[in-house]
């Protein structure tokens, strides 16, 4: 249906289900896709204007991608239920390691699946399985519930949020979500949060970026300078009067998950009180 940049790297890819298909799930979970024998050039990618210089800065347009076999990867899902009969998946290109010597790409293969998924055009047809996974709410307690996202990783918190919010209504738990990335173009579906916090009371969300961003003061976008863990801590866990109480659901880069469980076990948080969906 649609493949379109939400950040520099990540591309929100939704596909319509065959008609008559219908997909019962629960938010958190993930789907498989299976990607065929081809070959493609970076410069086959449709990427949007204002996400072409960084495109250019880093040499992306040099890569080439050659996939041998038949693959099959998962991602979760960001679209919830009531969204109807779709998938949506956010996707980052996984690009190969920089050599910053020769200021070049590494002679490896980018990402098979990603880099095919980052090439598919509306009306191009896909295999696609699911529901798996087990990352989902626990939805017959009454604890607070604190979400913590990082590049991609926004998919499966935003299907849980959403549902939780949107379709259940969830007005007797106390819920924040914690989003963090590199710079205000590195962030998306804001506009959901904002408006799920104008309509309950009870959901608060919070952007941290890496470092003050010129174009997030000049757009007025609240948000908090700093590394997510180190927002979450600085800004409410360490005034809160039991942090150990609270159930966390975490998705998001390695380097960000880790850093959240060092803060969470400094604070006495048990490993029980902690899901994550562990994409890396």
């Amino acid at each position: 249906v649609s493949n379109n940049n939400v950040a520099t790297f990540i591309k929100e890819f939704v596909v319509r289900l065959p008609d008559g298909e219908h997909l019962d799930f629960i938010p958190g979970s993930y789907s498989q896709i299976k990607v065929p024998k081809y070959e493609l050039k970076y410069t086959d990618f449709a990427i949007d204007e204002q996400y072409k210089p960084e495109w250019d800065k880093f040499k992306m347009w040099d890569l080439t991608v050659k996939n041998d076999e038949e693959t099959i990867r998962a991602y979760s899902m960001a679209n919830y239920p009531a969204e109807g009969d779709i998938i949506k998946l956010n996707v980052r290109v996984a690009t190969p390691p920089f050599d910053r010597a020769k200021n070049t790409w590494m002679n490896v293969n980018p990402g098979i699946v990603s880099s095919y998924i980052f090439n598919l055009k509306p009306g191009d047809k896909v295999t696609m399985s699911g529901p798996y996974g087990d990352f989902h709410p626990i939805y017959n307690s009454k604890r607070e519930m604190l979400w913590v996202g990082g590049g991609a990783g926004m998919a499966p918190l935003r299907a849980q949020i959403m549902h939780m919010m949107k379709t259940l209504k969830t007005t007797d738990r106390k819920m924040s979500y914690f989003y963090g990335a590199r710079a205000l173009m590195e962030a998306f579906y804001l506009e959901d949060f904002y408006e799920l916090e104008r309509e309950f009371p009870n959901f608060s969300f919070h952007l941290a970026l890496d470092r003050p961003d010129p174009a997030a003061d000049a757009a007025g976008v609240k948000y908090t300078a700093g590394f997510v863990h180190q927002v979450i801590h600085d800004t409410y866990l360490k005034d809160h009067d039991a942090p150990e109480d609270i159930e966390y659901y975490m998705c998001g880069p390695g380097p960000m998950a880790a850093a959240v469980q060092r803060m969470l076990d400094s604070l006495g948080v048990p490993p029980e009180m902690i899901m994550f969906d562990d994409f890396g």
